[in-house]
């Protein structure tokens, strides 16, 4: 574990970042609801007449696409010692994936729903691998801002944070839905997001960022020591089995709503429910999550996490009222919550300073499930009863339960 020697100087640096940093998250979650890729964009594409073979796409884009993309992003970055500027490029370049997506609503009378479709996907696909490009150097950057002590009370707060932001927006996001007439409810809603945006990125620039220490330079060396960290990380190929295990289940979240569509005749006013149910969701159990991280640390949540997700795909095919469909996407606003703090905050831990950009980038291009699955799935739903899916989806998510029991995250060694 990295030791580290906290000065009065290096506090109120320490501070300072804590609070940019919770800036940042709040914005980013107002932002990113307007798009998020389990109910808002999968049904934009269902609307505008698309299939669930788009939204297998859109998924591979919106999940796949930033973890694949880690590794060359981190090759680049691990010779880097600072990192705020390539954040700050992911970002705008993220406001720019926005305000593309706003325009092109623009066109959708005059164009074919195919182009259309391609068009949303273009601008998704630059939103994602854009913030693949920004979380290498924002992972980086927090976990050198803080004590490895700290870190822990740092994802937990700023996912309660995140999630306040979340809610504000999921009610704005609802209006927005249902009270301005289809399409230019998605174009105001995308507009939006560029302006929340770009209000986060203010938080980027308050942060004090310290030198990285970089032991590797030459790109040969960094390629070698990819193959090494794998070859020789009992932990690192755990987390990365883990992970693909337990994203089947993750990746089939966008297809619910092609799924409740062909079940009940749902409207703009129900994908505003689903999303604010889960966003509420998210926020109540982040309560849960902070104690169970404080009891449990990393292996506790994994296990909690793996339960919640594998459970969401058979749930689902045994609900036969819309009202049962909001308690199932509170428990995926909880489910995707502990994701993302398993997910943020374990592989920083099990990382050091010098090599963390190089671990996620390994990490996320090894995540072939995100990428592959959603594809897959959307495809075999021309041929195959999505209850077939849903379940196979959900085995492979209990698998990677016994895993969890090998895997071992330095801080856990505490517990």
């Amino acid at each position: 574990m990295e030791k580290v020697t906290v000065t009065a100087g290096a506090l109120i640096k320490e501070r300072i970042n804590f609070f940019s940093l919770l800036w940042h998250a709040f914005w980013l979650a107002l932002a990113e609801t307007f798009a998020d890729k389990n109910t808002v964009l999968p049904a934009l594409i269902l609307f505008a007449g698309g299939t669930q073979t788009e939204v297998g796409y859109l998924a591979s884009i919106m999940i796949g696409v930033p973890l694949l993309s880690q590794l060359f992003f981190a090759v680049f970055l691990t010779g880097k010692k600072f990192k705020k500027k390539f954040l700050l490029t992911g970002i705008y370049l993220r406001v720019s994936a926005f305000a593309g997506a706003a325009s092109s609503v623009f066109f959708i009378d005059r164009i074919s729903t195919g182009s259309f479709i391609l068009l949303i996907l273009f601008w998704m696909f630059l939103f994602s691998i854009s913030g693949a490009f920004a979380g290498i150097s924002y992972s980086d950057i927090v976990g050198k801002s803080f004590e490895p002590s700290k870190r822990k009370n740092f994802f937990v707060t700023k996912q309660f944070i995140a999630g306040a932001g979340i809610l504000s927006s999921a009610f704005i996001a609802k209006l927005l839905l249902s009270e301005i007439e289809y399409p230019r409810n998605y174009q105001t809603a995308f507009f939006s997001a560029a302006a929340f945006l770009f209000i986060a990125s203010l938080g980027f620039w308050m942060i004090k960022e310290k030198p990285s220490r970089v032991k590797i330079k030459k790109k040969t060396d960094l390629f070698k020591s990819v193959v090494d960290e794998i070859k020789n990380n009992k932990t690192l190929r755990g987390l990365i089995l883990i992970s693909n295990l337990a994203g089947f289940s993750f990746v089939t979240i966008p297809f619910l709503i092609g799924h409740i569509k062909n079940t009940f005749p749902i409207t703009k006013q129900e994908v505003g429910n689903f999303l604010l149910i889960q966003i509420t969701g998210m926020i109540v159990f982040s309560f849960l999550w902070k104690k169970v991280l404080a009891r449990y640390s990393y292996k506790g949540m994994m296990k909690i996490s793996i339960l919640f997700l594998a459970s969401i795909p058979p749930a689902s095919l045994l609900i036969n009222t819309i009202d049962s469909f909001y308690v199932l996407f509170f428990i995926i606003g909880g489910a995707i919550g502990s994701w993302k703090i398993i997910q943020e905050g374990a592989i920083i831990e099990i990382s050091k300073e010098e090599s963390r950009a190089l671990y996620l980038g390994v990490f996320g291009s090894l995540n072939l499930s995100s990428m592959i699955a959603p594809i897959v799935i959307g495809a075999l739903l021309h041929n195959v009863d999505i209850s077939y899916i849903f379940i196979v989806s959900s085995l492979f998510s209990a698998f990677s339960f016994p895993l969890i029991k090998k895997f071992v995250c330095p801080i856990d060694l505490n517990y």
